[in-house]
This record gives C-alpha cells, sequence and structure tokens, in this order.
C-alpha cells in the first residue's frame, strides 16, 4: 500500500448517515492519508450550508462556517499508523438544522521513518551532547541533593492527562479566538485558531499547546480554560512561538516569561507516543525536580521559578545526562524505560518547571481521543525509581 492511501469511500446516503438529505444537496467529500499521522480531509458542502462539523470515530473534532458551493480542505492530526479511522461530515444550514452527513474511512499508512521532532534541527532542544562535554564543578552535589533524595517517586507524566501536555492542531477554518490574559505578559493581544477538540490539562497547571497547520505558529497557554457559554478562551498567560524555531519564547540570554517557568516554547523536550514506537526519541527531554536554584538561570532558560537558595539546588535550564557508559541494554526493564534511558544519555534533559516530583514530561492524550501510551505499553503511572540516579551528572552551567 502506498503511503499516500486513497479513500475508502463509504458516503452513504441512507436514514442513518444522510438524515434530512435531498437529491442536490448532498455534500462532496473525499479523503487521503498522507502519512501515518494525518489524514486530508476535502469537502464541497451541500447547498444552504452555513456550518460544517466533522467527527472522528464519533467524536466532534471541528465545527466551523463555509460559503456556498466553496471547497474546504482540512487536514487532522494526532492520529495513530496502520489504523482505521471514520469521519462523518455534517453539513447544517443557518438555522442549526442538519442538511446533509457523509461518512468517510481510512486506514493510515505504517510509520515510514521518525516522527518529525518540533523546533529546528539548530534548537537546543535537537543537539546531541556532544563526546567528553564539560560537567559542572557542583554536579555531584546537585545530583546528590536535587535528585537522588527524590528517587523513589520518579516518574514518567505519559499516563496522567493531569500532568501531561495537551497538544492540538489548527486548520484555516478552525475557530478564531481573541485569547483573553487574567496574569501574565497580559499587555500583547493574542488571536489563534483553537479546534473544537482543544482541551488543557486536568491539573492545576491547565496547559495547552496549540499549534496552527497553515500560519506555521505555536499558542502556548498556562491556566488555559473555555468558556462554554461565551464559547471564549482565557489563560493566565498565553504566548505565540515558532514550532519550528529556536525552542523558546525569546533569544538566547534574553530573559521573559513563558507558559512553562524556565520560559520554554511550551512543547520543548515532550516525549510522544510515536517516539517509544519507533525506539528512539531525537531530542533532549523536560524534566522537573522539587529542588530547584532560586536566584540562578542557567542558558538556555530566559526564566526561573526556583526556590531554594542553595548552591545545591539545580538551576532551571541546566542539562542533565545519564552517563553514556552505563549498560542501558543489561537492564531488566521495558521496553519504554530503556528507549528514554538511550535519549538521557545521548540528549539528556533541560530543568524546565519546579515540580512535587522527579519527573520527565509527556504529550497528554485527551486530545487524541485515543490512549496511545497503552498501545506502546506505558502504564498509568510510570515509575523511574529503578533508574541509576547517582549516575546523572549536569553539564557544565551557564548564567544567563
Amino acid at each position: 500500500m502506498s503511503r499516500r492511501i486513497a479513500a475508502i469511500l463509504v458516503a452513504l446516503l441512507c436514514s442513518a448517515c444522510g438524515a434530512g438529505s435531498a437529491a442536490g444537496t448532498t455534500s462532496e467529500v473525499g479523503v487521503s492519508a498522507p502519512n501515518s499521522w494525518s489524514v486530508r480531509l476535502s469537502i464541497m458542502p451541500a447547498d444552504g450550508a452555513t456550518h460544517v462539523e466533522v467527527l472522528r470515530d464519533g467524536r466532534p473534532i471541528d465545527a466551523f462556517p463555509v460559503d456556498f458551493r466553496q471547497a474546504v480542505s482540512y487536514t487532522d492530526y494526532l492520529l495513530w499508523p496502520s489504523t482505521s479511522f471514520t469521519y462523518d461530515i455534517r453539513a447544517l444550514d443557518g438555522n442549526g438544522q442538519l442538511i446533509d452527513t457523509q461518512r468517510l474511512s481510512v486506514i493510515t499508512p505504517a510509520q515510514q521513518g521518525p516522527i518529525p521532532p518540533l523546533y529546528a534541527a539548530t534548537s537546543f532542544w535537537n543537539q546531541p551532547i556532544p563526546a567528553n562535554p564539560a560537567v559542572d564543578p557542583g554536579s555531584d552535589a546537585m545530583v546528590a541533593k536535587a535528585m537522588v533524595p527524590y528517587r523513589a517517586a520518579a516518574n514518567f507524566w505519559a499516563g496522567s492527562n493531569s500532568w501531561a501536555k495537551p497538544l492540538a492542531y489548527a486548520n484555516s477554518v478552525s475557530p478564531l479566538y481573541k485569547v483573553g490574559c487574567t496574569k501574565y505578559d497580559c499587555d500583547s493581544t493574542v488571536s489563534f485558531r483553537i479546534p473544537l477538540y482543544a482541551a488543557p490539562s486536568t491539573g492545576s497547571d491547565h496547559h495547552l499547546v496549540v499549534i496552527d497547520s497553515e500560519t506555521g505558529k505555536e499558542l502556548d497557554m498556562w491556566l488555559a480554560a473555555h468558556e462554554q457559554a461565551t464559547d471564549s478562551w482565557t489563560a493566565a498567560a498565553r504566548y505565540v512561538t515558532d514550532p519550528n524555531g529556536w525552542g523558546a519564547i525569546c533569544g538566547q540570554k534574553q530573559h521573559c516569561g513563558a507558559a512553562v517557568a524556565a520560559g520554554f516554547a511550551a512543547f520543548g523536550g515532550i516525549v510522544r507516543p510515536e517516539e517509544i514506537a519507533q525506539g528512539h526519541i531525537d531530542h533532549a527531554l523536560f524534566f522537573t525536580t522539587p529542588y530547584t536554584r532560586k536566584d540562578y538561570i542557567a542558558c538556555p532558560a530566559t526564566h526561573t521559578d526556583g526556590q531554594h537558595l542553595e548552591p545545591a539546588a539545580i538551576p532551571q535550564g541546566a542539562r542533565i545526562q545519564l552517563d553514556p557508559t552505563f549498560d542501558v541494554d543489561a537492564q531488566p526493564w521495558p521496553r519504554w524505560e530503556k528507549v528514554l534511558a538511550r535519549a538521557l544519555q545521548k540528549y539528556g534533559a533541560y530543568l524546565g518547571d519546579t515540580g512535587d516530583s522527579l519527573s520527565f514530561a509527556a504529550e497528554a492524550t485527551l486530545d487524541r481521543g485515543y490512549d496511545a501510551w497503552s498501545m506502546v505499553g506505558v502504564p498509568a503511572f510510570a515509575s523511574l525509581g529503578n533508574l541509576p540516579w547517582s549516575k546523572f551528572r549536569i553539564l557544565a552551567l551557564h548564567r544567563c
């Protein structure tokens, strides 16, 4: 089967999927899967349609106004390889009455090559650690004080929609919102398209990342909230950045806020299920610890919410590395943990926030609509207590 899968076009005009339709009022629809993680829909709305709703496997993913007989292209992301998905395209008139529903099914191809990482190839997130890197003189003290004592509760956030970071993709037809601001950096106006399915994490941070696939921009939100009664979005802080850029909200050695404490782009270092499935992670990870330095911003961080003045606290922006001579393959660990450990040897991880535990960050799956982590064998609570925490080191720090 070719990577570009032709439509398995059902288009059933029947009482079950074409309620209210009549001759001359049916939508013309098509579907293809250009890669393993997305599906492209082509929609010519039915006569009289003013709005279109898109559902995937019965779950509403977007809704938008349409012009009379104006073709629409819509790309759905966050899909899983070699999987069948069914779409319902619902056309409604100006009174909200259903005119026509078309149903299409498509099978995504197998994954061919690695899933593309976010941010530029030159971003600090995507640079491997060179051989024999300089180690900070305070490394042993920081590891002993800020990492080893927290090893018992160390974890990988993958199974938690409370603390993992959700990602959503907008199209050019997704609703455009003026995103309100309630706390930090509210002097700028932010307008951004946000799809219907987008939902923030359910924990106290309520993070949400939205990428506009048409404009190539990324919206990062902290304490994001959607008010259903007014159909409006607000956040305590919201920032627009470039998902193909540097990987932080402002440039090297500049100071600015962000949706994450260290000033990073909010999806920087986030592990995705596809990366576990492919067997390698091609970027540095994002981690937290409770014991963070208060008076020190380490490059490439641009901000900090550090909590402790002691020199043994790790400053945000610090890069850690698992000893590359440690034999990961010899460990009786599950496959997913070995994938993480190898990435920690090759790329390391950047300290991005103060957390309640020693944790590495992952993508939430609530915006996907299915549990991708269980598909790759990652449990709901993924303990990392058996990592050799004393064999980590802090690479040379540079104050920013």
